[in-house]
């Protein structure tokens, strides 16, 4: 498990919105450019790999573990999504409230 082939499929997932902060060894950090406590963490292991993601809305971050990058990436898109339908929903309430 290579973190520089995670890695590059990893920045065609990530939009502007999203930095890279870290890429050091085996640890990839992708930080909000909205929110810093808004944080994607991979960390590669031997025979996992470790994926912590953000709770919308908190500065909670979930933890699990995964085995194949293919299985990384789909719940890092899942996880983006959900994240953009949140703060679209939350935009689209501050529009309302200004009418």
């Amino acid at each position: 498990m290579s973190a520089t082939e995670l890695l590059s499929k990893l920045q065609s997932i990530f939009d502007s919105d999203w930095n890279l902060t870290k890429n050091e060894g085996n640890s990839i950090v992708y930080t909000s450019t909205k929110n810093t406590f808004e944080e994607f963490r991979v960390n590669i292991e031997k025979t996992k790999i470790n994926v912590v993601v953000p709770m919308p809305g908190s500065e909670v971050l979930y933890q699990t573990n995964m085995y194949t990058h293919d299985e990384v990436c789909e719940y890092i898109r899942s996880h983006l999504a959900h994240i953009r339908e949140i703060n679209e929903e939350t935009e689209n309430s501050h529009d309302n409230d200004e009418i």
